[in-house]
């Protein structure tokens, strides 16, 4: 999926692959937005944004946001005596989007109060190659368990680039959300090699729809650089040796079409 504008996508089986409805991850996810002060478009009705604003509070505990507004009165209002907004912006991580009723709530000249969305769409970049590892059973992810010195969770790497990884994982072992920095995690990638690595994570999603496996994709935080290069040589191998076969296929395809006109 392509998200380049910055209007709402419309709802669709593909944008639900990016869905979050678990609250700590709506609220991680809004947090680091409220942090580093990112302008979110705001709409109401129809696909024109009605304005811009910023967070300034997350509040999980009472369920509301608030917004600061813009400056021009008029807009305020319109914002306020909407039923609900829309709201989209976008961070280094990618697209964000989440829709949240607003409230009467008064709080000062340019402050808008909403309820906090029961579902936030987050829809990450990819600015890395990716080497897809279905096939290398033996490629792991090792985490170390939390409070128990020595254990390790072994996590079957599904992905991996020089940005991150992607693991599976099964919530009834190991519980990893949204946010969180895990240290000290060991990489064994056969024809590559091992490394010591830190992770966020950056996103998790049921994708078989039962919950008893999450796709848990992760970004690097801390590796070593020459492992790094180790993977951006993998990663161009395994793209050119891609190039190729589709290179062949095409002149197959060609070559038939020849011979089916002669």
């Amino acid at each position: 999926m392509g998200f380049p504008t910055p209007f709402p996508e419309p709802d669709s089986p593909e944008l639900q692959r990016f869905a979050l409805s678990s609250l700590s991850e709506i609220v991680s996810r809004l947090r680091t937005l409220k942090a580093a002060a990112v302008p979110l478009n705001a709409y109401v009705g129809g696909g024109v944004p009605l304005a811009v604003v910023t967070l300034r509070d997350v509040d999980e505990v009472a369920g509301k946001l608030v917004f600061e507004g813009p400056a021009d009165e008029h807009l305020r209002e319109q914002l306020l005596n909407s039923p609900h907004a829309n709201f989209v912006c976008f961070d280094e991580a990618g697209k964000v989007q989440f829709a949240a009723a607003t409230l009467p709530d008064r709080i000062g000249d340019r402050k808008l109060v909403t309820l906090m969305p029961n579902q936030l769409f987050s829809l990450h970049r990819r600015s890395a190659a990716r080497m897809r590892l279905q096939s290398a059973r033996t490629a792991v992810c090792r985490i170390p368990l939390p409070g128990i010195a020595g254990k390790w969770e072994t996590l079957r790497l599904l992905d991996i680039s020089t940005g991150g990884i992607a693991v599976l994982t099964h919530p009834e072992r190991i519980e990893l959300t949204v946010g969180a920095e895990i240290h000290g995690c060991r990489l064994d990638l056969p024809g590559v090699g091992g490394a010591v690595v830190s992770l966020r994570v950056r996103r998790v999603w049921d994708e078989g729809g039962d919950g008893a496996a999450l796709r848990c994709g992760c970004e690097f935080v801390r590796i070593q650089p020459a492992f790094r290069g180790l993977l951006a040589r993998q990663t161009e191998m395994c793209a050119d040796a891609k190039n190729v076969t589709k290179e062949s296929d095409v002149a197959k395809r060609v070559e038939r079409t020849k011979k089916n006109r002669a």
